[in-house]
Formats: structure tokens, C-alpha cells, sequence
């Protein structure tokens, strides 16, 4: 008689029923686990949202502490056809009136002889190029580069302060030489030494007086304010203290005119500040909602009763209030130039009282936001230090979530320990069963045969 492998076979129990759901009960514990891991994974995701809205924070607060922010100027051209014109924080705020004549140009020269194909060769020897009268860079030519193409390379290689290429006008190649700096200090100058043989063309060729000028060397010619200017370059930075000019169009018998406007860069400021509220804004609502919770469905943001939160939270709001005494103008507090809290906790701008303090040099704003006398720091220097400290490898964040991210490793360590001890729990039951089950069929088979012999004595009577 074969024997019985799948229990409840021979009892009619249903046995792996049985041990299914009595293993359902003993793995509540795991499923626990589960939903206590799920809600650290979640809280470390929310804490990663909070460091990026608290780092968006800091950046902001950086910027509105440093002084070129409120100290910038801007420049505005009448006609940027003729110019470009930048203004840092040197420059003094006035109106500046251009006329540009002449543009700077790069020298450029070419060959005057025909050359039918770039691989004709010349004499060896070397090319002494000059710019601008400074000492030469000689070029050796020899027999591994004595060809048009090869010169050009060697030229190239040499780093000798003209780019050279070849370009082929539909009839012949031409050597162009263009010089790497701007203006009549960038002027070319090539000498030649030819050792008399190597090729089919003399290296003479490639020298000043076989050489035609393609571009002159043109210095920029300009007047500001009536004076006469003469550069080198169209980008000129060393005329008006902190203003940077890049001319781009003007003849002598056309002049470019344009008129410069210097200004204070409120622009760049309000910018800044309106970026600094936002930030903050982001955080405080992030921190909110993430924390926040819901009595009607019962459940909690992923930061909810987290200590943390509430920490950072109460930061926020000291450091929006915070004042700062002694500064120019009677400005002290974010409210004094337009930046009031509102009932929901985010910070709103009055652009109009705001805009009037910009305007107003009598209110010192760099200070407001950026001193740093000690104890009595600028608002935004208060910021950046208290995000800084938040957001340290040893702050208060890391604190918080290297202590999650310990749970969860304990977890993972439990769960293991749980699942081994489930095996042996299960395997326990199926045990138990089993010899249950056996029992039960040599119950079945005894009852059978019993029956039998009493249907065969009746039978027999």
C-alpha cells in the first residue's frame, strides 16, 4: 500500500489550510515590522524634502548677506547695435555718451602667388613671425613639412600668435595668416630665412613682402564724453572705473553713437529678495504639511509629532522675526521695508514700501540683511548661519535621520530573526499535523476493517 506524502490525504483535513491561517497569525509580528519600516523610509524621504527646501533656504540667505547684492549697478544703452556695456559695483551712477568711429581689428595677410594644390612644396629653412613688434617665434620648415599644408601646421604647432589656414578661392590655395590679437598690437610680421633648395617655390614667398594684407590692423577709436579714446581691443574695461564697453559698430564716416545710463541694480536686488521669501515660503509650507494631521481620515503627514519638525519650525519663525538695531534709515526688521508675516505662517512683499526703501540711500539695506557685528547680525547673515548649522553633518537633520536610518537597520535585523523563527514555527505545525493526519487515517482504515468483519458475521448468522 503506498504511503501518504501530502498531508490531509489520508484524514480528509484540510491541513495546509489549517497551517496557512494559523501562520497568518503568527506573522502579525512581521507585518509590524512592515508598516513601522514603510514609515521611516517615508519620514527619511520627508527629511530629504526638508534638507533640499532648508539648503534653497541657506543659498538665499547667502546671497541676500553678501553686499554686492545691494551695491550693483546696472548699464543701459540708447543703441546696443552699436555697443554692450557692464557695470559692477566700482562704477558711479551717471549718463555716458559714445561715439565710436573705428573698430578693432585682427591683421590679417595672405600669400600672392598661385598654388594649384595644398601638397606643392618649398625651399626649407625658417619663418621668423613677429606680433606687434615683440620678439619672433621661428618656425623651422624641413623636409617633413616644407609642403603649403605642412607650413600651415607648423605654424599652428608653434604657437606663435597667428592662426594660419589655407582657403581655396575656386582657382588657387592661399596661406592666411590671422593674428590672435585685436588692434595694431597685434600687427604681423613674418622674416625669412630660405636655405635655397628642398622645393619647387622659394620660402621667400611666404615673407612680409610676398605676403598681401587681407585686414588691417585697426585700433578701436572711440570718444566718451567728447575725450578721445584709442584701444587695441572693442572690449575695453580700463576707461570709466567698473564699466566694461564691447563695441560693435562704427565707421569714421558713420560713427555708432549711443548714450551709457549707469544706475543703482534694484532689479538685482529685489531679485534676490524676492527669492530669499520664496524660499522660505517653500520650507515653512513643506514643513506644515509634511508634518500635519488630518482628524477626520486619522492619519498624519510623514513628519507628524516629529520633534524635529517642531524644532526647526520654531527656528524659522525667531530668526523671520529677529531684529537688528543701529542700522541707517530706520530699518530693523523684515516689516520695516515691506515683508509682513501672514496668518498662515508665509512671508508676503509690499512691493511699493519695498521699492521706496531701495530707492531711498538713506536706509541701509547691506546692513539690514548682511552685518556681521557680532550679536547683532544682518537677517540673512542670521540664516545662513542657523541653516548651516541645520544642515551640518553633526546637525540637527543628520541627528534625526541617522537615528531613523538605525531603526530601520534594527528592523531589517528583527525581521530576520522573526523569519527564522517562523520557519520553525511552521514547520512545527506541519509536524504536529503530519502524525495528526496519520493518526486519523489508521483511525479510518481500523473503522473500515471493523466494519467489514461485523457486516461478515451478520452475514454468516
Amino acid at each position: 500500500m503506498a504511503s501518504i506524502t501530502s498531508a490531509g490525504v489520508g484524514s480528509g483535513l484540510d491541513v495546509e489550510g489549517i497551517v496557512s491561517k494559523l501562520m497568518e497569525l503568527e506573522q502579525k509580528p512581521l507585518t509590524r515590522l512592515d508598516t513601522k519600516e514603510t514609515a521611516y523610509k517615508a519620514k527619511i524621504t520627508a527629511y530629504g524634502s526638508v534638507k533640499s527646501n532648508l539648503a534653497n533656504l541657506q543659498t538665499a540667505a547667502s546671497t541676500l548677506a553678501t553686499a554686492s547684492t545691494f551695491t550693483g549697478k546696472s548699464a543701459t544703452v540708447s543703441d546696443t547695435t552699436v555697443l554692450s556695456a557692464a557695470a559692477s559695483s566700482d562704477a558711479a551712477a551717471g549718463s555716458y555718451s559714445i561715439s565710436v568711429s573705428q573698430l578693432a581689428k585682427y591683421h590679417a595677410m595672405r600669400s600672392n602667388t598661385n598654388y594649384a594644390a595644398t601638397s606643392e612644396t618649398f625651399n626649407t629653412g625658417t619663418l621668423a613671425i613677429s606680433i606687434g613688434g615683440a620678439a619672433a617665434v621661428n618656425v623651422a620648415i624641413d623636409s617633413n613639412n616644407n609642403t603649403l599644408s605642412g607650413i600651415r601646421q607648423a605654424i599652428n604647432d608653434a604657437d606663435a600668435g597667428v592662426t594660419a589656414t589655407i582657403i581655396n578661392d575656386g582657382t588657387t590655395n592661399r596661406l592666411v595668416l590671422t593674428s590672435d590679437t585685436s588692434g595694431s598690437a597685434g600687427a604681423i610680421s613674418v622674416a625669412v630665412t630660405d636655405d635655397g633648395s628642398g622645393g619647387t617655390h622659394a620660402l621667400t614667398q611666404l615673407a612680409n613682402a610676398g605676403l598681401v594684407q587681407v585686414q588691417s590692423a585697426d585700433d578701436a577709436q572711440f570718444t566718451i564724453n567728447g575725450l578721445s579714446v584709442t584701444r587695441s581691443s572693442n572690449t575695453v574695461t580700463d576707461v570709466v572705473d567698473g564699466l566694461t564697453l564691447n563695441l560693435t559698430k562704427g565707421t569714421l564716416a558713420n560713427p555708432g553713437t549711443a548714450t551709457i545710463t549707469i544706475a543703482k541694480n534694484t532689479a538685482a536686488t529685489t531679485s534676490a529678495i524676492e527669492s530669499f521669501v520664496k524660499a522660505y515660503n517653500s520650507a515653512v509650507e513643506y514643513l506644515k504639511s509634511s508634518s500635519s494631521y488630518n482628524s477626520s481620515t486619522r492619519t498624519g503627514g510623514p513628519l507628524n509629532a516629529e520633534g524635529t519638525v517642531r524644532s526647526i519650525r520654531s527656528e524659522l519663525n525667531t530668526l523671520i522675526g529677529s531684529s537688528v538695531s543701529g542700522i541707517a534709515g530706520g530699518v530693523d526688521t523684515l516689516s520695516s521695508i515691506g515683508i509682513t508675516m501672514q496668518v498662515s505662517g508665509s512671508l508676503s512683499i509690499d512691493s511699493s514700501a519695498l521699492q521706496a526703501a531701495l530707492a531711498d540711500p538713506a536706509k541701509d539695506l547691506t546692513s539690514l540683511f548682511g552685518q556681521t557685528t557680532v550679536g547683532n547680525e544682518g537677517i540673512a547673515v542670521k540664516f545662513k548661519t542657523s541653516m548651516t548649522s541645520i544642515l551640518a553633518s553633526d546637525g540637527l537633520l543628520a541627528g534625526r535621520t541617522d537615528g531613523i536610518t538605525t531603526a530601520i537597520k534594527d528592523i531589517g535585523t528583527t525581521r530576520e530573526s522573526l523569519l527564522a523563527k517562523l520557519d520553525k514555527i511552521e514547520a512545527r505545525y506541519r509536524a504536529k499535523f503530519a502524525a495528526l493526519d496519520g493518526l486519523a487515517a489508521s483511525m479510518s482504515r481500523t473503522s473500515q476493517y471493523l466494519s467489514s468483519q461485523i457486516t461478515a458475521m451478520n452475514a454468516n448468522n
